[in-house]
């Protein structure tokens, strides 16, 4: 995982991060920083540290389904850990042994890992976000952030639909004007369905995941459930007023 920056400066804003075995695309050069785009045409300044420019390794692509894991010397955890490994990190599979398997990085270097890996959603896609979305649960607030290390509102929406094979735009406004979300109401939401918000008095701001009853999953401060119920002791009533549109996933199912 490593960040990118709205700037060709460490100090300058973090606008999102991307992931170890995500391909990017080069736009530019500036000394030790490199303008790219990445698989959701988000486009920013990463340091030249954080990139491999190999060619990719051939093998089918495997994603981790573990919150935390990590590549390792030999098959063993005491052994030295040659690479961290987050939720949605894809790699190359080279072997299976046990319950151990042979993976090689980006950059060429081989290793082995105990990670689980990410399987086919299930039939219900709406339980499936639901399930997936709540194993995040308490994970800190991060702006730029789209992994179990910090989520901002829009990339944990973006993490767990991605898990999924709903692929979104990076911001919550992008999300918003998805053709392929339906529009719906606070009524008819379902589960998994999307609750976008306006609380400044800009463009739409935040995102929500709806879970059923006017419950919601978002990331504000943390990931947390929260309702839009005023009935319900979560009742949030700073987004119950600022609801910009509701949109259902429908034509995913």
């Amino acid at each position: 995982m490593a960040n990118i920056h709205k700037e060709p400066e460490y100090k300058t804003e973090i606008i999102t991060q991307t992931l170890l075995g995500e391909q990017l695309k080069i736009f530019e050069r500036n000394e030790s920083w490199l303008r790219v785009s990445q698989w959701d045409g988000y486009e920013g300044w990463i340091n030249s540290s954080a990139v491999t420019e190999k060619e990719t390794p051939m093998g089918t692509s495997h994603t981790v389904a573990d919150l935390f894991n990590g590549v390792y010397a030999e098959k063993s955890k005491s052994s030295p850990i040659l690479r961290d490994l987050v939720f949605g990190n894809a790699l190359v599979i080279l072997d299976n042994v046990d319950d151990w398997s042979r993976v090689i990085l980006p950059d060429g270097i081989k290793g082995w890992t105990n990670a689980s890996w990410q399987s086919d959603p299930e039939n219900d896609l709406r339980s499936h976000i639901v399930k997936t979305a709540g194993r995040f649960l308490g994970i800190q607030y991060l702006w730029g952030g789209k992994s179990p290390k910090g989520f901002d509102c829009s990339g944990f929406i973006q993490t767990v639909m991605h898990s999924v094979g709903i692929n979104l735009p990076r911001d919550a406004y992008q999300q918003e004007q998805v053709e392929f979300l339906r529009e719906s109401t606070l009524l008819a939401v379902e589960p998994g369905d999307l609750i976008f918000f306006r609380t400044g008095e800009g463009k739409t701001d935040h995102v929500a995941i709806a879970l059923g009853e006017k419950s919601i999953i978002h990331s504000s401060g943390f990931v947390k459930i929260e309702s839009l119920d005023e009935k319900n002791e979560n009742y949030n009533h700073h987004l119950s007023e600022h609801i910009s549109t509701v949109k259902s996933i429908q034509n995913y199912c």
